[in-house]
């Protein structure tokens, strides 16, 4: 929990966009994770499992809460989590925000599937093993996904 809580946590933030949500889904995924130790199989890295993991919890919710007719007007920067002593300078917190901005227009999956990639680090292979379609095909989506996140970012007012 120690060294996969905080960017664990930090993508399920990112897709559900609830804190009390999140909460949830990070004990759900340790709590499943310490249940299915001794099936894990190691076809794949612990860290790879984990964020398999963290998706099919944060696809869990987001299903719930369609059904519950959730609204989502979370501000995402709001208590961002960052590390110990980073300082936000006026310039970062408006590239965060509009980073975020960008992000929330992309449809949940491809979302998802970005911050897999971007964010969580994990490969093409990975990302297609966890939410179970052909690794090319991500790849496809992210050459897709990524020149209109930029796009989007530049009219936000991100150069680079």
């Amino acid at each position: 929990m120690a060294a996969y809580g905080v960017p664990l946590t930090a993508f399920a933030l990112r897709v559900l966009r609830d804190r009390e949500l999140v909460k949830d889904v990070h004990q759900e995924v340790f709590l499943e994770a310490f249940q299915g130790i001794e099936n894990f199989e190691r076809r794949s890295s612990l860290w790879s499992w984990l964020c398999s993991i963290a998706y099919h919890r944060c696809v869990d919710e987001l299903r719930r809460n369609r059904r519950a007719g959730a609204v989502d007007d979370f501000d995402l920067l709001a208590g961002q989590v960052e590390s110990p002593g980073a300082e936000m300078d006026a310039d970062r917190v408006a590239k965060r925000r509009a980073l975020e901005q960008c992000l929330g227009k992309l449809s949940v999956p491809m979302r998802m599937q970005l911050l897999m990639r971007h964010f969580l680090g994990l490969s093409y292979i990975e990302i297609g093993e966890a939410v179970g379609v052909p690794h090319g095909t991500i790849q496809v989506r992210m050459s897709r996904i990524l020149p209109r996140l930029r796009r989007c970012l530049r009219g936000e007012g991100v150069a680079r």
